[in-house]
């Protein structure tokens, strides 16, 4: 599985919040996107929501400056 917002565990005390597992929720949908039995649209579609929502809490959790860090430093 392809790994989705690295930058999250960059992130000081992420891992004392639900933030890498709604992530790793986040990709398991995109993943599930890829299987033709599937319907991919309502899938990436729940993902990208899921996303958007994981990056606004993240924002409200964390300073922007510390995020912004985080991403330049996942690559």
């Amino acid at each position: 599985m392809k790994k989705i917002m690295p930058w999250l565990d960059l992130l000081n005390d992420v891992t004392a919040t639900d933030f890498p597992a709604r992530r790793d929720r986040i990709a398991a949908l995109m993943e599930q996107a890829t299987e033709p039995t599937n319907n991919a649209a309502h899938l990436l579609a729940e993902a990208y929501v899921e996303g958007c929502k994981l990056e606004g809490d993240a924002n409200a959790h964390w300073s922007i400056k510390e995020i912004e860090q985080a991403q330049l430093c996942s690559g």
